[in-house]
């Protein structure tokens, strides 16, 4: 029986759910040298590694893991695996594609709506006592405002959709977007530059690249329009974090949703923390998490790991050219 290694949090859903597949090992020490060397001892000798955002995957990590077939991700984005390292070892990287693209892309919408009608504020208020909270947290109507997408693949294209039907304008920048595509469904393809000058609303839905790190900074925050609204439930790394909280300080923008960090979970002395009165709301990471996601991950989770113990290809591999590897000794067919 194949060994999966899951390096961090708990191992109970994996045996409940694959046990008869794999044998599952986690990790027990606490956070420091000795868990360290612990991931680094079960690396080396396990058969898969499952991994998430938890912990950074590259060669360094990798190095000694003679007996991996396989990395397996529980999410859709994949910066925290450095895919070139990966693929030069010949370590197979498989994704999970589908499993949350409707639940990011309702947690944008509602995002929208709480920053719009400074929901959060007002029931903060109503818990303090405070009825007459009620008086200073207005907002805005969305019906006909303009909604400025910053990616546009699967999640982007859902909130495009979604936004349509609350009688939004959408306009979308996307690198790789389709034009015809995007105007098929009603959406305005349009450059970066535009996105900042027309939108009421932007959300981002783009990957953390090199070329996306730090795309929302300061120059790019003052080209908005004054009183805008800024959604990410993409990646931190893409927001300048201390531009935004001194453009919200200065009055730059109506409000600011954030599911992700570039650090999570967030040192106490993070520039955005304890802005809820400036209309400023910071979420845990949480936009993928409903039930019916769980499901699809669940059983997507599945799928691969029937795959790898069967010397199959698995589903959604980033990098194919790794199934012949001579590392794998004729493992996969």
């Amino acid at each position: 029986m194949l060994t999966l290694f899951k390096p961090y949090g708990t191992t109970g859903r994996e045996e409940n759910l694959y046990g008869d597949l794999v044998n599952v090992v986690g990790v027990t020490q606490p956070i420091g040298p000795a868990r360290d060397a612990e991931i680094r001892e079960k690396i080396r000798t396990c058969d898969i590694l499952e991994a998430d955002v938890d912990i950074p995957i590259n060669k360094e990590l990798l190095k000694d893991a003679e007996n991996l077939k396989a990395v397996l991700c529980n999410s859709i984005g994949t910066d925290y695996v450095n895919i070139k390292e990966v693929t030069e070892l010949g370590i197979p990287v498989g994704n999970n594609p589908d499993f949350c693209i409707e639940a990011v892309a309702e947690y944008a919408i509602g995002l929208m709506f709480a920053i719009a009608r400074k929901i959060p504020k007002a029931a903060d208020g109503v818990a303090d006592g405070n009825w007459l909270i009620r008086r200073v947290t207005g907002g805005m109507e969305i019906l006909g405002k303009t909604f400025g997408l910053i990616g546009f693949g699967r999640i982007g294209r859902e909130v495009a959709r979604m936004a349509k039907g609350l009688g939004m304008e959408v306009i979308a920048y996307d690198a790789y977007m389709n034009p015809e595509a995007a105007r098929a469904m009603g959406v305005e393809p349009v450059g970066l530059e535009e996105i900042y000058e027309r939108a009421d609303v932007i959300s981002i839905h783009a990957p953390l690249t090199e070329g996306t790190r730090g795309l929302i900074d300061k120059a790019a925050i003052e080209k908005m329009k004054d009183g805008a609204y800024l959604i990410n439930v993409s990646r931190g790394g893409i927001v300048v974090e201390q531009d935004l909280a001194d453009a919200i300080k200065e009055k730059k923008l109506g409000g600011v949703a954030l599911d992700v960090l570039e650090q999570e979970p967030p040192e106490a002395d993070h520039p955005l923390l304890g802005l809820i009165d400036e209309n400023v709301v910071i979420t845990p990471h949480t936009a993928w998490n409903t039930w019916e996601a769980d499901k699809k991950a669940d059983d997507h989770f599945g799928v691969q790991l029937r795959a790898v113990i069967a010397g199959q290809t698995p589903p959604a591999l980033l990098n194919p050219e790794t199934i012949h590897h001579p590392r794998h000794k004729g493992w996969y067919r």
